[in-house]
């Protein structure tokens, strides 16, 4: 691949790695970096990065130009542009001091690739005459209406609502400004096509550090943990804690009561926080997941929607978990039922698999070794990097 001058843009500032998006912008900047000239315009929320935050981006040989998102001010020209066609998570961050700068970039400078992640920042580069790609993820049409048909509440519903009346003609007229669309499962991908089934959508997977979440040295180690992750302040993962806790934990430690259930992830709400218990352990706001995977055996993951790809569940299997999850959780990743992991399609049946394997120390074994050798040859970075420079090739037919 001959050496590109690239514009990168981005939702949100990639460091530090909190969050699957900044980790996979890190790591495609990473390595796109190694053999280009990288720009990045990237959102901070709230305030603009500290000092040693951009520096750890700049390390990589990327020029950095970030943007200060004021939510407060952003959510206010939200309200007031609900008539326009923009979705609301659009409308939020269409913000004139990003657009001066990516417009003053490509106006002063030569770019050969524009690259979008997100459809969020998907807008700037709209009609502009250089080669683009949309780093999309997901299908955010199947995303919003799964979230609609899930929830019970009626301020969340009427939200996904509008979000898909406006999505349904918005992401087939945005994503047809690109050259590509890249998505992180064949399912999101059959999805786009029935929007606009002409473009050249490709799969560009999520990748996880094999190194960093790896298995304990001894199998013993596990005991009869149990684990839920996520960035807990997010509605989906409020609500699977609660779930896992409230409705499954019970039917496990009812036919296994030594059993432990550790929570963790960042910023859990209230109603998280108070499901502690003598056998429910909730760990907030941890420096490194990886130590609480290697304690656990069971990664028990109701899923029942969304779309995309699940990343606590690459990082799990990673780890050696043996992941119960559904179909849905399973999206992008493919495991296969009784091999990689236990898939379920009910909620009894997700409590007799976790069962199953808290009782059958060679099932779980079988299972956890399995997992980490599927991420082995299906999630690496060097996965996804090879996929990220096929499209790229693919655009300049190289």
């Amino acid at each position: 691949m001959k050496q590109k001058k690239i514009l990168f843009l981005a939702s949100r500032y990639p460091y530090p790695l909190i969050g699957g998006d900044k980790i996979k912008s890190y790591h495609l900047l990473r390595h796109l970096a190694k053999y280009n000239d990288v720009t990045l315009v990237a959102f901070s929320f709230g305030t603009l990065p500290e000092k040693k935050d951009i520096e750890a981006v700049e390390a990589l040989g990327v020029r950095v130009f970030p943007v200060a998102l004021n939510p407060l001010k952003s959510g206010f020209l939200t309200g007031l542009r609900l008539q326009k066609e923009y979705p609301l998570e659009i409308s939020f961050y269409l913000n004139s001091e990003f657009k001066n700068i990516v417009d003053n970039l490509l106006t002063t400078e030569k770019f050969d690739l524009g690259i979008a992640f997100f459809m969020r920042t998907a807008e700037y580069l709209k009609e502009k005459n250089i080669p683009k790609i949309l780093i999309s993820e997901d299908c955010r049409v199947l995303y919003q209406s799964r979230s609609y048909n899930r929830s019970n509440n009626l301020l969340q519903k009427a939200v996904r609502w509008w979000e898909v009346m406006k999505l349904k003609p918005y992401e087939p007229k945005i994503t047809s400004q690109y050259d590509f669309v890249t998505l992180v499962t064949k399912e999101d991908i059959e999805e786009m096509k029935k929007g606009n089934s002409k473009l050249k959508y490709r799969l560009v997977t999520n990748g996880v550090d094999i190194d960093r979440y790896s298995p304990p040295e001894n199998f013993s180690e596990r005991g009869l943990n149990i684990i839920f992750t996520g960035k807990l302040s997010v509605w989906a993962n409020t609500m699977m804690a609660i779930k896992v806790a409230k409705e499954l934990f019970p039917k496990i430690q009812s036919e296994v009561p030594e059993a432990n259930l550790m929570i963790v992830g960042a910023n859990p709400p209230k109603s998280v926080r108070e499901l502690e218990s003598s056998n429910i352990h909730i760990y907030a706001d941890v420096p490194d997941l990886a130590i609480y995977y290697r304690k656990a055996r069971v990664f028990l993951h109701p899923h029942d929607g969304a779309s995309g790809i699940q990343n606590k569940l690459l990082e799990a299997m990673s780890a050696g978990c043996a992941v119960v999850t559904t179909p849905t959780g399973n999206q992008g990743i493919y495991a296969r039922h009784m091999e990689h992991a236990m898939l379920s399609d009910s909620d009894d049946e997700m409590a007799e698999y976790t069962i199953k394997l808290l009782k059958d120390d060679n099932l779980a074994q079988q299972i956890s070794e399995s997992a980490r050798e599927w991420i082995i040859q299906t999630h690496t970075w060097d996965v996804v990097f090879s996929q990220i420079d096929g499209v790229i090739n693919e655009l300049f037919n190289e």
